[in-house]
Formats: structure tokens, C-alpha cells, sequence
């Protein structure tokens, strides 16, 4: 059976969308906020001051006792079972109450001339479709077509079977909160264009130096390394930036270092095996002695396996990582290993071996493999040019580790100094030009370094430093 997997597809978006919804929604965020807790207070205030004066109203209008009812809220002379209501105290949002009397099948009776009466039988004929209770001091809404109210009813204390509606006109009010919103509403609009174009600025500050980036990162990927000089307002883009330049020119040492590889490589791979098809070609013609010309295939036969080794030697060092394999060794017994393996041929030479190192052990953690073919080179390099005596030191310093090979040849000149470890670089009585380059390969992939001194012959000095744990 063919196994299913579910894949995620996440959908891609563009910055500048992204950051114009991020603040979009930021926006409306904070203005849905203030929103909902402008009305949830300015109504719960409204609603308060309200259910007050109409607490006020009802309270003083409860009692059958005429008597208890305050001279301010006396009746007109003209109608005594009408309260005067004029004369009540303010709220704090200045509003009053009114009032109007019904009977019990919600008739309008009475009411104060400077009230519309079209309005008043509309309104009274909302209660009764609601069917409001008229015998209950209730609190309740009520709207109409062309106003809103709260209404507070109770028994008439002077006329019989007639209900005092006590109500506040609550329609300006609502409408200035209703202003409010509106001019609310605009700001959120005018907040949302304004995010709109803020979020254009921001992201074009990003997109414009990502593009660029980005094509400078096509074109290092299409294997042209030239630097680009960029100017960002922000620090990382610039840091970014600087980082692409260094790797382009890196990759373009390292593209020129190949190309000028293959191509010294394959010289020098051309002259021995253009030698060895000479001779053998000699011997089948029969122009040639067979066993002097075996010789002469044997030799560069030797001298091509000692360069293959070396060309795949070195391609295997600059694909060292740092997952390098490393152990403590004391540096003196891979240099005292390393001048035994070379003991025959200094003798047959007849150089001297000498050693200046330190009594207590020199531990350093190394390959000790590839530590030993980089001695060994520098020992070979220096068999070819010393007088009579090569020098082996091992010390621990101060400031790290350092190992000295020094012969007491006539020294580098000046001309060979700057390029003595380029690959394929062959000074006088050089082998190949690859046995240093290999030494500073090596040396790096340690954390080392590797200097020349050419005062009283010439010196490969190795500095190591220690890492600190």
C-alpha cells in the first residue's frame, strides 16, 4: 500500500501586505478597544444618571399622601392631578423628566402643553403593545419612530385607576454618542489610510534592499563574483550586504585558486606522461636501450603517483571540516616519529637531525596524521637545501605553542619569499610547488600559523594557539 503524507501547504505572502495587515489589525485592534469601552461607559453613565431622576421622580410620587409631596414638585394650579415637574433638580448630564397620566387601558389623560401630543399617543401606544406593567415603578426602555426613552411608572397618589409615566427623552443624548462613533468611525478610516501609506514606506525601506540583495545573490549563484557597493539606511541590511561582498570575493579567490588548480595540475601531469610515452615509444621502435628507458619510466612513474598523491591529498585538506578528527598527542613524539622516517635519507645526505625541545610534554590537540604529513613536507623541503645540519624545536610559550624547522641552507630570496606556499609554485630544486601549500592547509585547519625567517638559513615557524575552555 502506497503510504499517504499529508504536506502543509502555508501560503506565501509579500512583506508589504503583511506589514499593512499587521498594522491594520494592530489599528483596528485599539480602535475597537476604544470603541467598545467608550460605549460600555458613556451608556452604563447615561443609564445611571437616568434611572436617578427617574428614581427621584417616582419616589416623590409613590404615596397616596398628598401632603408628602415637596413644594417643588407641587402641582399646577389649573390641574391638580398633574405633578409640576419643572422645578426638579438637574442631573449631571441635563436632562429632565417629564410626566403624563393613563388609565388603566393605557388612555392618555393628561399631560403639560409644552408636550407634542401625536408623539405622547404614539409613545403610549408603544407601552401598550409592549404591554407594560402600569401598576410597577419599573425601569424600562421605549422607542419610538422619532425619539427614545425611559420610562418609570407609578400609581396616581390623587386620581384613581390613572399611572403616572415619569419619562426622560434620552434622543439627543444618544445622538451626540451616536456623533461620537461616527467622528470615530472617520478617525479609524483616516488612521487606516495613513497605516496604509506608513506600511508602503516601511515596506519599501525592506522590499527595495531585499531585491537588490537578492540579485546580487543571483548573480554571485550564476558564478559572477564581483563586489557591489550598497548604501542602507539599516544597520543589518548593511551588515548583510557586507557579508555578500566577502563572500563573493571569497568565492572568487576560490573560483581563480581552481581554475589556476586544474590548470597547473594538468601541466604537470602532462610532462611525465608525456616522458613515460617518449621512452616507451622508443622501446617499441627499437631506438631506445630497454633498460635505460625503464629506468627513465620508472622514475616518472614515481614522480607521477608522488604527484597524484599529493593532488588528492590536498583536495581531501580543503574539504576539512571542523568536525576535523582530533586527539591530545605531545607534539614532540610526532616530530621525533616524523625526523626517524626521515633518517635514511638525511644520512645518505649526510645532514644532521637535531632537536631542541622542551623537557616536560607538549600536548596539543591535533590530527596527528595529517600534522605528520605537514612536518614530514617541511623536514623533505629542507633535506634539499641545508648545508649540513636541520633543526627540529617543540616549545611551549606564553602565548600558545610553537614548532621550528630550520635548516642552514642559503635561504629563500626575496623573489620566491611571496610566493613560496601558492600551489604549483616551484622555487629551486622544487619537486612539485605543492608540499608547503599542503604545510599551510594543514597548519590553518589547526588554528595555526605559519611564518618564514631566512636570518642564518631558513626557518618554518608554527604557532599554535591553545582554546581556552
Amino acid at each position: 500500500m502506497k503510504k499517504r503524507t499529508n504536506k502543509i501547504i502555508r501560503i506565501k505572502w509579500h512583506i508589504k501586505p503583511r506589514i499593512f495587515i499587521m498594522l491594520l489589525l494592530l489599528m483596528v485592534i485599539i480602535f475597537a478597544s476604544v470603541f467598545l469601552v467608550f460605549n460600555l461607559f458613556i451608556n452604563a453613565y447615561i443609564d445611571a444618571n437616568v434611572e436617578s431622576q427617574l428614581n427621584e421622580l417616582t419616589m416623590h410620587y409613590r404615596t397616596t399622601d398628598r401632603e408628602s409631596v415637596p413644594d417643588e414638585f407641587s402641582t399646577h394650579d389649573k390641574d391638580p392631578f398633574l405633578p409640576d415637574v419643572s422645578q426638579q433638580s438637574k442631573n449631571k448630564i441635563g436632562i429632565q423628566g417629564e410626566v403624563l397620566v393613563l388609565d388603566e387601558e393605557y388612555n392618555l389623560i393628561r399631560f403639560h402643553n409644552n408636550q407634542a401630543e401625536e408623539e405622547l399617543e404614539y409613545f403610549t401606544e408603544q407601552l401598550k403593545k409592549m404591554e407594560i406593567p402600569l401598576d410597577a415603578a419599573s425601569y424600562f426602555p421605549v422607542k419610538t419612530q422619532n425619539a427614545e426613552y425611559y420610562v418609570a411608572i407609578t400609581a396616581s397618589a390623587k386620581e384613581p385607576d390613572t399611572y403616572l409615566v415619569f419619562y426622560v427623552d434620552v434622543t439627543a443624548i444618544n445622538s451626540l454618542v451616536d456623533t461620537f462613533n461616527l467622528v470615530l468611525a472617520v478617525i479609524v478610516a483616516a488612521a487606516m489610510l495613513i497605516c496604509f501609506l506608513i506600511a508602503n514606506i516601511i515596506a519599501n525601506s525592506v522590499t527595495t534592499p531585499i531585491r537588490k540583495l537578492s540579485a546580487f545573490a543571483a548573480e554571485i549563484g550564476n558564478g559572477y563574483f564581483q563586489k557591489k557597493e550598497f548604501s542602507f539606511t539599516d544597520m543589518e541590511l548593511e551588515e548583510l550586504a557586507e557579508a555578500m561582498n566577502q563572500s563573493a570575493e571569497t568565492l572568487d579567490k576560490y573560483d581563480n585558486e581552481q581554475r589556476t588548480f586544474f590548470q597547473n595540475a594538468s601541466h604537470e601531469l602532462r610532462s611525465p606522461l608525456m616522458s613515460i610515452r617518449c621512452y616507451a615509444e622508443g622501446i617499441e621502435c627499437g631506438v631506445m636501450d630497454a633498460n635505460q628507458a625503464s629506468k627513465t619510466i620508472l622514475l616518472q612513474t614515481d614522480r607521477l603517483s608522488e604527484l597524484v598523491e599529493d593532488l588528492l591529498y590536498i583536495s581531501r585538506i580543503d574539504n576539512i571540516t571542523s568536525l576535523l578528527e582530533k586527539q591530545e598527542n605531545d607534539l614532540r613524539e610526532t616530530l621525533s616519529l616524523c625526523a626517524s622516517s626521515m633518517k635514511l635519507v638525511a644520512d645518505k645526505n649526510e645532514l644532521q637531525l637535531k632537536f631542541d625541545f622542551d623537557d616536560e610534554p607538549v600536548l596539543f590537540t591535533y590530527n596527528e596524521k595529517h600534522l605528520y604529513r605537514a612536518i614530514i613536507n617541511l623536514i623533505s623541503n629542507a633535506l634539499r637545501y641545508a648545508k649540513s645540519s636541520i633543526t627540529l624545536s617543540c616549545h611551549r610559550l606564553t602565548e600558545g605553542i610553537e614548532i621550528v624547522v630550520r635548516d642552514d641552507g642559503a635561504g629563500i630570496s626575496a623573489e620566491d619569499m611571496p610566493h613560496i606556499f601558492e600551489r604549483f609554485y616551484k622555487g629551486p630544486n622544487g619537486k612539485h610547488g605543492i608540499g608547503l601549500s599542503i604545510v599551510q592547509s594543514v597548519i590553518e585547519r589547526h588554528g595555526g600559523e605559519i611564518t618564514v625567517s631566512c636570518e642564518n638559513g631558513t626557518a618554518f615557524i608554527i604557532h599554535f594557539t591553545e582554546e581556552k575552555e
